[in-house]
């Protein structure tokens, strides 16, 4: 199977409609999207768009003022791939979180997203700023530094 030809266009809409303020961007990103799309994370890993809206609906649930900041936006004769970082406050928390990652796009030959997979690092960006296990984290990451 051919990828269509406008993928860095279909990557960009793409890009746009995650980026949307959620939930009122929830209905454009999930129209640009297979019925069987496979979403993986490093947390997730479900196919379809109810599996899909129902990460997103609990990302709203978790986080207060959620904000997708696209970087960068690229394809190849294969897939998209968007840079990007996201913000939010943890539910009962005051500080904002912050996390870089890259998310690869694979198109449908009807040119909607049939695969989303993102890419970054939990260890250090989430793990490492909680309690206990940030605390170990951190112990480990000094010992093991050049």
């Amino acid at each position: 199977m051919t990828a269509p030809r406008n993928l860095l266009a279909i990557t960009q809409r793409w890009a746009d409609a995650f980026s949307a303020p959620m939930p009122g961007g929830m209905p454009a990103l999930l129209a640009l999207a297979t019925e069987d799309i496979h979403f993986t994370d490093p947390f997730n890993d479900v196919r379809g768009k109810p599996g899909l809206e129902a990460i997103l609906e609990d990302m709203l649930e978790r986080c207060q003022a959620p904000s997708f900041t696209v970087h960068d936006v690229t394809a190849s004769d294969r897939a998209g791939y968007i840079r990007w970082s996201f913000s939010f406050i943890p539910k009962g928390q005051k500080e904002t979180w912050n996390f870089e990652g890259m998310s690869e796009i694979l198109i449908a030959q009807d040119g909607r997203v049939q695969a989303h997979h993102d890419h970054w690092d939990s260890g250090g960006q989430l793990y490492a700023k909680l309690p206990v296990i940030g605390w170990i984290i951190r112990r480990i990451r000094s010992m093991i530094q050049a």
